[in-house]
């Protein structure tokens, strides 16, 4: 019998030690990430796993878009620290294990995700997180006007990425730009598919795992027919999407690959790149 390792939680895919700051904006706590250059080409904001915005992982990549993309990116406390117990990473891998005792190995790891994750799932709510979500992002209009934002969203953060690139009445600046020039998202989660995908209006760019329950392959092929049609219609008028499978991979792969994961781990970094250059092909457009 195998027992599953622990995936790193200190940075597996992105290694090293985080290097950005802490600080308070529009009443959240943030990490913030600043680039060399004292003339960044727009703000990114990442909103993070069900791990939030204390994973090292998270912090580490907000560092390296920083750094590879001249940008200003911000990682803030949307969840309101509600958040997953970072050692439950273990049992989430758990829950692929194989073998003859795999019924039993599952069964435990599963009951221990739900007695412990329990408080994150009963407040995790979205008439709670929504608010949060429009208040930080109205508030960089104001605090850090003339910078374009963009944003990044890995598994529950893609949810929010889906929701602000529909670029809905009720979630606009006020004066009634759009909250996000454009948004990625690697491997999201909890969304209504076709329904959320086809209301998207603003750029987005989605990193999806071929393996993946939350959205199984079929679903996925169903996302990208959605874009392609999209894109097809709108890129005369100057908006794209783009969708990129990524083979062989699990759910998590863009954050938590581990470090001896050869293939997720690379898969991580190109998903990596895929963000950087979406970031930067609209960043330019929308000045």
């Amino acid at each position: 019998m195998s027992i599953p390792r622990q995936c790193c939680a200190s940075g597996s895919l992105h290694t090293g030690k985080p290097t950005g700051e802490i600080s308070k904006l529009h009443g959240f706590d943030v990490y913030i990430a600043s680039p060399a250059s004292n003339n960044p080409k727009g703000i990114v904001v990442i909103l993070p796993d069900i791990f939030g915005w204390t994973l090292p992982n998270t912090r580490i990549l907000a560092d390296s878009f920083a750094e590879k993309g001249d940008f200003l990116v911000m990682l803030p406390d949307l969840m309101n620290g509600n958040v997953f117990p970072q050692d439950l990473i273990i049992s989430i891998k758990a829950l692929d294990a194989t073998g003859p005792f795999a019924w039993l190995i599952k069964g435990y790891h599963f009951l221990k995700l739900v007695w412990r994750g329990w408080p994150f799932l009963k407040n995790d709510k979205a008439h709670l997180v929504r608010p949060r979500v429009i208040s930080f992002f109205r508030g960089l209009a104001s605090s850090h006007p003339g910078l374009p934002v963009a944003t990044a969203g890995y598994c529950w953060g893609g949810q929010w990425v889906v929701e602000l690139c529909k670029n809905s009445e009720d979630q606009r600046n006020e004066d009634g730009k759009p909250l996000v020039v454009c948004g990625f998202t690697a491997h999201p989660s909890r969304l209504k598919i076709p329904t959320d995908f086809e209301e998207v209006q603003m750029p987005l760019s989605v990193a999806a795992a071929g393996i993946d329950q939350q959205i199984p392959v079929a679903k996925a092929k169903q996302i990208e027919g959605i874009l392609k049609a999209k894109t097809a219609k709108t890129k005369d008028d100057g908006v794209e999407h783009e969708f990129k499978m990524y083979e062989g991979v699990h759910h998590g792969f863009a954050v938590r690959a581990g470090e001896n994961e050869g293939h997720e781990k690379e898969c991580g970094k190109k998903a990596e790149e895929q963000a950087v250059q979406w970031f930067t092909k609209w960043f330019e457009q929308s000045r």
